[in-house]
């Protein structure tokens, strides 16, 4: 017998169906809220997790600006690199990437201006040449933008650099005649071929692992760097400087057109934290993680040869060509070059 429903028992069956509808429609909506809710930047890790730009300046950063935000933005870092060192600013523009950090050196065609960190025997240390990197970008380098599709939050120097080897010192200037040494950036490679030896570009990882294989004789790198690669019992001798002998600057920043689609709010939040405030903090871990490394190097048994008098007098004399071609190339790109670099010598003098 065929079953007979009630207008009363349909209009149940009705009400049911549209709250179980009701609510799915209202869990998915909250779940596609929630999603929408929350912008995350990837940035490419090319370096080792455990470096100290990763663990003590990235990752700290990246958690205040979740808190900041409230979870609405946030960085991570991707499991492994996406592509290598010199290639991150197309990366980041091509939106293959959210965000990331590179050393200008990697790519000197594209970067006449942020270079000027890297001239010889400007400071020795971090911290000063770091925040005097960002304030003369942002008074003298902004209009030129050398940075562009990017949104800038950060530039920093690492700590200045010297000169490590493996079998033989250098004590004169003879003594880099001929000598094979591997650096990251371009400067490396122009400061060796000026004093007589020979320059070969290589990324810091790289640039260690040449010198454990006999490849080169030594290296450029700065004393936190005898650390994070591991050359205890490869590297023998150190040419230290008071102030360093050439530094690497890096840059770090957003896609900016996913940065334009953040609310004014997070990106207030976002700069708030950034800027000079994230570089200068950049360069006091670097230092930070220099001084410690240095008590490796000495336990070591590194043997280092501090240059001075007519020694250090020679070196100034050999590498002030440096200097003045980037006034020339700078004053070419349209900035008052002298301007900036008396700016940027001033306020690392006077940096407390």
């Amino acid at each position: 017998m065929p079953v007979h429903t009630s207008p009363w028992e349909l209009l149940m069956i009705r009400l049911q169906r549209f709250s179980a509808g009701a609510a799915l429609a209202l869990a998915l909506s909250v779940a596609a809220g929630a999603a929408q809710a929350q912008t995350v930047f990837r940035i490419n890790g090319w370096l080792p997790p455990t470096h100290p730009i990763m663990t003590r300046t990235l990752k700290p950063w990246a958690d205040e600006v979740a808190a900041a935000t409230q979870g609405r933005v946030r960085f991570d870092v991707t499991a492994s690199t996406l592509g290598p060192p010199p290639t991150q600013i197309d990366m980041v523009k091509d939106g293959i990437v959210e965000a990331v950090f590179s050393v200008h050196g990697y790519t000197p065609q594209r970067f006449t201006l942020a270079r000027v960190g890297e001239l010889p025997f400007l400071s020795d240390l971090s911290e000063p040449l770091s925040v005097a990197l960002w304030r003369v970008t942002e008074k003298h380098f902004a209009a030129r933008d050398e940075h562009a599709g990017m949104q800038l939050l950060a530039l920093w120097a690492a700590q200045p650099g010297r000169v490590w080897t493996s079998k033989k010192p250098l004590k004169t200037m003879a003594d880099w005649n001929g000598i094979k040494l591997a650096g990251g950036a371009a400067i490396n490679v122009d400061i060796a071929k000026v004093l007589g030896g020979v320059g070969i570009r290589a990324p810091g990882p790289q640039a260690a692992e040449m010198v454990r294989r006999g490849v080169t004789d030594g290296l450029f790198i700065d004393a936190s760097s005898f650390t994070d690669f591991s050359l205890q019992g490869t590297i023998r001798h150190l040419l230290d400087f008071p102030k360093g002998m050439y530094s690497a600057t890096f840059f770090f920043g957003v896609n900016k057109a996913r940065w334009n689609q953040l609310s004014q709010a997070d990106r207030d939040a976002i700069l708030k934290l950034s800027g000079e405030r994230l570089s200068a903090i950049a360069g006091r871990n670097w230092d930070a993680e220099a001084a410690k490394s240095r008590e490796n190097v000495k336990a070591a048994g590194v043997e280092i040869t501090m240059a001075s008098g007519a020694y250090l007098a020679e070196l100034e004399n050999a590498l002030r060509s440096f200097e003045e071609d980037w006034l020339k190339a700078a004053q070419g790109a349209g900035v008052d070059s002298k301007a900036a670099l008396t700016d940027l010598k001033s306020i690392i003098s006077s940096y407390k």
